[in-house]
């Protein structure tokens, strides 16, 4: 008797299924077919149509570094502003080429400093942190030693080579500013640092042979009070 229940649950069971199978199949049919063309269309319509346009930007950078080799300076602004409008992953890389046009071709070391700013950014990647030191290398004569520091920011303590150029770029502040305590100070941590090129650490040699040692003598003696004189005997009188 039992047997037979089972078997009669089993084919309320089945009905059911069937009955939902029916009812959902035109979806479940619509969500494969859609699945199978968005594949299709990803695969042979949108993926060559990026691939085309990451070939046409690289083709347009390239053409924008000869044009600026050879001084057509409208022609290379061309071609690397439209990189950048297209806000691609080659658009940093053209902000650099771009202000080196701008600054080349006319003269606009402040359209080329502000360029720079635009793109730069400390927790951004290579060309971003690059981008922000060179911006700072145009504005170092306008900016105070503290603005400077302000503007650079977190990338003065960077582990990485444009972090020791940034803090060449504040010791040679320093020396100008006339604090040669602080670019001492700087260029022998210059001299040590891991990160800097043997360039850097050359012109750090330099800067050091040539920064006069301010030992603070001369200082002390100044405000040192005077000696007061020997008091001279007085006659007693015998």
């Amino acid at each position: 008797m039992s047997d037979i229940f089972t078997e009669v649950d089993e084919g309320i069971r089945q009905e059911k299924l069937g009955t939902l199978w029916k009812k959902w199949r035109p979806f479940v049919y619509g969500g494969v077919a859609a699945l199978i063309i968005g594949v299709a269309v990803n695969e042979f319509v949108l993926a060559p149509q990026a691939e085309a346009r990451r070939e046409a930007r690289a083709l347009a950078l390239e053409n924008g570094i000869r044009a600026l080799e050879d001084a057509r300076y409208a022609e290379a602004e061309e071609a690397f502003t439209r990189i950048m409008n297209e806000d691609a992953k080659l658009a940093p890389l053209a902000a650099h080429f771009l202000a080196q046009t701008k600054y080349e071709g006319g003269g606009d070391a402040a359209g080329a400093a502000e360029l720079l700013a635009s793109v730069g950014g400390v927790e951004g990647g290579p060309y971003e942190r690059l981008a922000l030191l060179k911006s700072a290398y145009f504005k170092a004569d306008e900016l105070s030693l503290a603005d400077l520091e302000t503007t650079l920011g977190s990338l003065v303590t960077d582990d990485s080579t444009v972090g020791a150029l940034a803090r060449e770029l504040v010791a040679a502040k320093a020396y100008e500013a006339g604090d040669f305590a602080r670019a001492r100070t700087e260029y022998n941590r210059l001299r040590l640092d891991a990160y800097a090129p043997q360039g850097l650490v050359r012109r750090a040699e330099i800067a050091l042979a040539a920064i006069p040692v301010q030992t603070g003598t001369e200082e002390a003696t100044e405000a040192a009070p005077a000696e007061a004189a020997p008091a001279e005997p007085q006659e007693t009188g015998q």
